[in-house]
Formats: structure tokens, C-alpha cells, sequence
């Protein structure tokens, strides 16, 4: 999606964690128990109004892993957007009238490492987003995340030589 998302879409930043080296990417287990077996997903969050892509980086992370002390390897230079299904949109209208205004979400992508291992993640944000963490490889993380994400995930991973180029 060259060029500025339309206003309809969130803008957001998603961080890929990875173990540089190992081939393997952490994955974290959101609290929300709804979503079954796709409760996997990657750090995320929506900017705030002033904030930079790498300012909103650095406070997701802080507020869903209880640590920003990370390096940042690489950062996508076009945002990956996804829509929201529509009962997603429904819920989302209903639970958080904020989110619920837009279709989707306009994601600029980071690929990082963190600089004191997994030992420093907490989960003691409030209220908490996720309850684990994973380390797998990334085609598992593709089979975890909620399905409507998972081509927003593909290109990241793919973008950032995580998986390999070509059909899905």
C-alpha cells in the first residue's frame, strides 16, 4: 500500500521479535480468550496522536511486554494494511467505539531483537494483553494469528526474509 493510508484505516505498529540467528520469532498469547486457538499474535498498537511510528514502538511495547529494551534490525518503508471481517467491526463498533470508526488497520512493520532476552518480558500492564509468550517458527506464528491478519503477517515475514518469497 504505497503512499498514505486512507483515513479509514488505524495506523498502528506491529514489532516482529526475533532471535536473530535461530529463525525463530516470539509470538504472544492475548488474554482475550474469544478468539480460541488464534489468541497468538505480535506486539501491536495503535498511534497516538503526535506520536511517530518509533515512539508508538517503543510504548506498546513497554505497555504489553513490560520492556522496550530492544533493537530495532529493520522497519518495512510502507505500512501493510488488513481489514477488519465484519463481525469483527461489529464487536469492535460495540466494545470500543474508537477502534470501531475504522475498517482496518495500516501497520508499520519493525523487525527487532530484544537486548536482555525474554527474561525481561512482564505482563503486569493493566490491564494486561497477553498472559504468554512463544518462541516458534514463523510459519507457526502465521497458523496462530487470527486469519483476517494473516496475510498482513505473511508480507512482514516475507519482507523481512523470515519466510521465503512465493505463493502462500
Amino acid at each position: 500500500m504505497p503512499g498514505t493510508p486512507p483515513a479509514t484505516l488505524r495506523l498502528n505498529v506491529c514489532v516482529v521479535l526475533t532471535d536473530a540467528g535461530r529463525g525463530r520469532v516470539l509470538v504472544f498469547r492475548r488474554v482475550d480468550s474469544t478468539l480460541g486457538q488464534y489468541r497468538w499474535q505480535f506486539p501491536q498498537g495503535g498511534l497516538q496522536a503526535g506520536e511517530t511510528p518509533a515512539q508508538a514502538l517503543r510504548r506498546e511495547l513497554r505497555e504489553e511486554i513490560g520492556t522496550d529494551a530492544v533493537e530495532v534490525l529493520a522497519r518495512l518503508p510502507e505500512p501493510i494494511a488488513y481489514r477488519y471481517p465484519p463481525d469483527v467491526r461489529k464487536k469492535l463498533r460495540r466494545t470500543d467505539p474508537a477502534k470501531g470508526r475504522f475498517s482496518g488497520q495500516a501497520q508499520t512493520w519493525f523487525l527487532a531483537r530484544l537486548n536482555d532476552g525474554p527474561e525481561a518480558i512482564r505482563f503486569d500492564h493493566q490491564p494486561p494483553e497477553f498472559d504468554a509468550f512463544e518462541w516458534v517458527a514463523p510459519q507457526d506464528a502465521l497458523a496462530r494469528v487470527v486469519p483476517f491478519k494473516r496475510d498482513a503477517y505473511r508480507q512482514a515475514l516475507t519482507a523481512f526474509g523470515l519466510l521465503p518469497a512465493g505463493p502462500a
